[in-house]
């Protein structure tokens, strides 16, 4: 039977002792819609599966025998709700807060039967007022994912439900059908751009992406990979990206940017190293190299 009234959420932890608990406490304040929420664990070694265990019992709680990364960390939690006739699934990061009518607006967006992924506004945690992704889009001719309105502070005109490329997998509602009829995260990207791929194969077979300003969400950006810039985070991300371009710009489209992606791969590399950060341009070298042989 499918829970027509009730929102399953999946929140994804590692290592989240200090931000698991506040992201839980601001779930616990949604009122409308009720929710389904279930903590999935990737192996922390930091007590915080056990310090959710003993403030939260309620909550479901599952534990990973190992770290199995950002996709199919959540696939695991995916599978469980959908096992159980879940419609409306969340994926949702422990390092976020949220406000209290968030899925609210975003299950507004649902009422477009065409809608499959919905997108709330989401700030950065420690500047409140300043968005961290007002939508997703990509950069022209490079074709790289960028968040829309990075940095920009809240406008009042910016209040339409309106459709965007792709949803942040930071905080994602979709519905089940999307995933029925797609499969879901690819666990091929070891971490970053598995929402981008997701919603383009959503987008592929019909399933309209949307963005819900009025959803609003507070994200403490990048706790769980230590903060700022690191090799991890750049290897990884430049290796995900040149594994989302070779799936869906293939051909001649792909032949024809080859030049414009190496010329601007190499003013990146020589201004890390002109700026002191050799171990930064090690791990782009590196991300590089993976990303084109991946399959």
């Amino acid at each position: 039977m499918m829970t027509d009234g009730i929102v399953d959420v999946v929140v994804l932890n590692w290592n989240g002792q200090d931000v698991i608990i506040p992201c839980l406490e601001s779930l616990g304040k949604v009122a409308d819609p009720p929710l389904r929420v279930m903590v999935v664990d990737n192996a922390s070694t930091d007590g915080s599966a056990d310090l959710v265990r003993e403030k939260y019992p309620g909550i479901e709680l599952v534990e990973n025998p190992r770290n199995l990364l950002f996709a199919e960390g959540n696939n695991v939690g995916l599978r469980k709700i959908m096992e159980r006739g879940g419609r409306y699934l969340l994926l949702l990061n422990n390092d976020t807060e949220v406000d209290p009518d968030f899925i609210r607006e975003m299950m507004k967006g649902m009422d477009d039967d065409e809608a499959g992924i919905v997108g709330p506004k989401i700030f950065y945690f420690d500047k409140p007022s300043t968005i961290w992704y007002g939508g997703g889009g990509f950069i022209p001719l490079l074709w790289i994912p960028k968040h829309e309105n990075i940095r920009k502070n809240e406008t009042p005109d910016d209040d339409v439900i309106r459709s965007t490329e792709w949803v942040s997998g930071c905080a994602m509602l979709v519905r089940r059908e999307v995933f029925e009829e797609i499969g879901l995260l690819d666990p091929l990207y070891t971490i970053y751009c598995e929402d981008v791929d997701l919603c383009l194969r959503a987008r592929e077979v019909g399933w309209k992406c949307l963005y819900a300003p009025h959803a609003r969400v507070w994200h403490k950006v990048s706790s769980s990979s230590g903060g700022g810039m690191t090799p991890f985070k750049l290897e990884n991300r430049i290796a995900s990206t040149v594994r989302l371009f070779r799936r869906f710009q293939p051909g001649c489209w792909s032949i024809l940017m080859a030049p414009v992606h190496l010329l601007t791969f190499i003013i990146m590399l020589a201004g890390l190293l002109v700026t002191g950060r050799p171990g930064l341009a090690r791990a782009a070298l590196k991300g590089a190299r993976r990303g084109l042989s991946e399959r």
